[in-house]
């Protein structure tokens, strides 16, 4: 269980990673995959 919320925050870090890269590059497809990964990792912390 601890490892599943590790790897959530894990994930939304990256999420919030490639929004970043997204913007400075202005480019869509890393920031829409940063949206993804941080949806899926509030998912999982939400999931009981």
């Amino acid at each position: 269980m601890v490892i599943k919320k590790i790897g959530a925050i894990l994930l939304a870090f990256l999420g919030l990673y490639m929004l970043y890269l997204g913007a400075q590059m202005k480019a869509q497809p890393p920031f829409i995959t940063g949206i993804g990964f941080i949806i899926i990792s509030l998912f999982h912390l939400i999931k009981k």
